[in-house]
């Protein structure tokens, strides 16, 4: 039996990354150097805090992830054949929902940091019962949103094998750093084309939007072959319901190109060795924006005061 090779913690790219830089580097250098090897059981106990902060959601990120899951699951079940009985099926995601809060109150993930852990929780974050509330209605009504959208009934009317619901890969090579970035979902459309199908639950970011959307541009080029002007993005936000469609084009996509080559420069330049990926917690400096400070998972290690 061959021995599994060494993790080694490679430099790479990513939308969540290059966000994490964006608004702060002390957050940056816990999430991806502090934390690194947390999960190994002889791990030193600061490194093991890390990780574990580094596991924490917010609870609205966490209800985007149900509803992301959920929706992975029924796409699962339409490819298969079968049809869903939407209530049922939402009573269902809800109940889960109950047990991954009731987890996470507990303090499971501090055993088992895969589970389901609440920066609510964590940091006592005095909420009524009503903002839990509010909470699940948002999942059920994006939901009941995703079953009436008519971008579904589009897709549901092109054959299955054209699917991706898992995506072809979730990494490509840029100019030599590994992109990690791939759409929630592709099929190719009656005429040919490759739609690309972003899930939002939240607020809209047009700025934001654009360049994810623009990374998944990248992506059909990189690991599908297809170019840009073949390529149909769309970003569909299921609170609101709103589906927003791009094209896109091979000079919008050198933009893209250029944003992340800047990206990755400036990450790169914190480095102590860039070479070996190699980060000193010194060269990464604390926002001094203390509204960032307050919904930070690293709080209690990089402002106990707050």
């Amino acid at each position: 039996m061959r021995a599994m090779p060494a993790l080694t913690n490679d430099f790479s790219w990513s939308r969540s990354r290059d966000s994490t830089f964006q608004e702060c580097r002390r957050r940056y250098f816990y999430r991806y150097y502090g934390s690194w090897g947390g999960w190994e059981a002889d791990a030193p106990a600061e490194v093991r805090r890390l990780y574990i902060l580094k596991q924490l959601s917010s609870r609205q990120q966490w209800a985007g992830r149900v509803v992301h899951d959920a929706v992975e699951m029924a796409l699962h079940a339409f490819r298969d054949g079968r049809d869903i009985p939407v209530e049922p099926f939402i009573r269902d995601v809800i109940e889960r929902m109950r047990g991954e809060w009731k987890s996470s109150r507990a303090g499971r993930y501090r055993e088992n940091p895969k589970t389901v852990a609440l920066f609510e929780h964590e940091y006592a974050v005095d909420l009524p019962p009503e903002a839990w509330q509010a909470l699940s209605r948002n999942v059920s009504t994006c939901l009941r949103n995703f079953f009436r959208l008519p971008l579904l009934a589009t897709i549901r009317r092109t054959s299955p094998e054209h699917w991706s619901i898992e995506h072809w890969s979730k990494v490509f090579d840029f100019e030599g750093t590994q992109i990690w970035i791939a759409p929630d979902f592709g099929f190719w459309t009656g005429e040919g084309r490759l739609a690309l199908v972003d899930w939002k639950t939240g607020g809209a970011n047009p700025d934001a939007a654009a360049f994810q959307l623009g990374c998944y541009a990248l992506y059909a080029q990189a690991v599908l072959g297809v170019a840009p002007r073949d390529v149909d993005l769309y970003e569909a936000n299921l609170r609101e319901p709103q589906v927003t469609p791009l094209r896109w084009d091979d000079e919008r996509l050198e933009a893209i190109q250029e944003q992340l080559r800047l990206s990755i420069r400036s990450m790169k330049a914190y480095l102590a060795d860039p070479e070996a990926n190699v980060a000193a917690i010194t060269d990464f400096e604390r926002t001094e924006d203390l509204r960032i400070c307050k919904w930070c998972n690293f709080r209690a290690v990089c402002r106990p005061e707050l």
